[in-house]
């Protein structure tokens, strides 16, 4: 049933043929399903190139086994959607370099939303980080929802049994340009936005000679604390504000990640998401390598959004 209007309505999921990314569909129709939107299968054949004129003609007959085997894949992934009740609007095969494909295709065909997983065969290599999500995130202008699969595990279920969806700021407008990708996600799935500050104790000596510190000033720490609970509180007032459930939590701690990955527990936490720069890929998020090491490291998906204008083509 759709609960509100969403803006994700066109939904992409790229897709490579294996097993563990096909692991990002359900999530993404039950995005759909939810939000009234529709998605769009997308899988990008890598022409190869002939080694001697002599393997022209088994390239040719290699390539019409493989382009037949390719479109029969999205028949039966469209096929198995659509006697869930997902609705389709296309399933196409792109020709070309994955990561460039799949943005054009995205751009060209309108696409609100994409949502994929972070490795599996051919086009999204066996990394945290493949090649085809880090220029989806740096050249696309939608937000980019990576999940890491797990091997040979079950996929996701359609709607996360957790309704927190965590939002790391670090009190800058661009990270929180985030949070409307945020209550998007909050409306469908009927959860609550938990908006997270983690604050750096303020040390009792600067000396970098010094080895991690272990002692701060209390006081000033705390000040810095309550500063911060006052920055969340007013944004949780303005979410509460448009109908969404939210709160706000400052929180003291040496490792900003560890903070976050220890909250971003798939028990109670649905989603993580954050905004990014986008410059060089994943180098350049809005929190810094904080970011880069959530997106590898969070055992829940995670929603990277990119502020207005700052897409690269």
């Amino acid at each position: 049933m759709v609960r509100d209007p969403s803006p994700f309505r066109s939904i992409l999921v790229p897709l490579d043929g294996s097993p563990l990314a096909e692991q990002a569909v359900p999530l993404a129709s039950g995005i759909a399903q939810r939000g009234g939107g529709k998605l769009r299968l997308a899988l990008v054949h890598q022409v190869p190139s002939a080694p001697v004129a002599t393997a022209a003609r088994l390239l040719a007959s290699t390539e019409s086994a493989t382009r037949k085997a390719e479109r029969a894949y999205l028949r039966g992934v469209q096929t198995s959607l659509r006697e869930g009740g997902t609705r389709l609007s296309s399933a196409v095969t792109l020709t070309g370099t994955p990561g460039p494909a799949l943005a054009q295709y995205a751009r060209e065909s309108g696409v609100d939303l994409v949502v994929m997983a972070t490795h599996g065969r051919g086009g999204i290599r066996r990394a945290w980080l493949g090649s085809v999500a880090d220029d989806l995130i740096r050249t696309l202008a939608v937000p980019v929802l990576l999940m890491r699969p797990g091997d040979g595990g079950p996929a996701p279920i359609p709607r996360p049994s957790a309704d927190q969806i965590l939002v790391p700021l670090d009190g800058s407008p661009l990270a929180e340009s985030a949070l409307e990708a945020a209550a998007a996600l909050a409306r469908i799935w009927d959860g609550e936005l938990t908006l997270l500050q983690v604050v750096w104790p303020v040390l009792l000596s600067a000396d970098p000679a010094l080895p991690l510190p272990s002692a701060y000033d209390e006081e000033l720490t705390d000040m810095v604390r309550a500063q911060a609970q006052d920055y969340l509180d007013t944004l949780v007032e303005r979410m509460r504000g448009r109908g969404i459930r939210a709160s706000g939590a400052a929180v003291v701690g040496w490792n900003a990640v560890n903070c976050i990955l220890d909250l971003a527990r798939p028990e109670r936490v649905a989603c993580v998401v954050l905004a990014t720069h986008g410059r060089g890929g994943l180098r350049r998020l809005a929190l810094g390598s904080v970011a880069d090491k959530l997106v590898r490291g969070a055992d829940v998906p995670v929603l990277v959004c990119r502020p207005a204008g700052r897409a690269r083509r």
